[in-house]
C-alpha cells in the first residue's frame, strides 16, 4: 500500500491525480475550515507533507463526504482557532 501511495499509482488507480500540498499551506488556503488531510511525508524539520482529501467547513458534513468516499484513513484538523475570540477554555 505504503509503494502505490509514493508511486502515485493508488490516486491514478482511483482516477484521478491529487498534488501534495503542505498542511500549513492547505490551512491557510481553507482557513475557518475542517480538513481531512492524508499525510504521505514528514521533513526532518516536522512539515507534514500529503493530499487534501476533503474539505468544509461543516464538521459533519465532511464525515460525510469521506464516508461516501470510503476513505479509511485521514488525519482530520481543522484549519483555525478551535475557541472562538473572546471565549474561555478551562480544562
Amino acid at each position: 500500500m505504503k509503494a502505490l501511495l509514493k508511486a502515485g499509482l493508488l490516486d491514478k488507480l482511483r482516477g484521478r491525480k491529487m498534488e501534495k500540498i503542505n498542511l500549513e499551506q492547505a490551512k491557510r488556503q481553507y482557513a475557518g475550515q475542517w480538513l481531512a488531510f492524508l499525510v504521505t511525508e514528514e521533513t526532518p524539520t516536522g512539515e507534514l507533507w500529503g493530499q487534501l482529501l476533503a474539505h468544509n467547513p461543516d464538521r459533519r458534513e465532511l464525515h460525510r463526504e469521506l464516508r461516501e468516499k470510503k476513505v479509511k484513513r485521514a488525519y482530520i484538523t481543522f484549519a483555525g482557532p478551535v475557541v472562538k475570540p473572546g471565549y474561555t477554555v478551562i480544562l
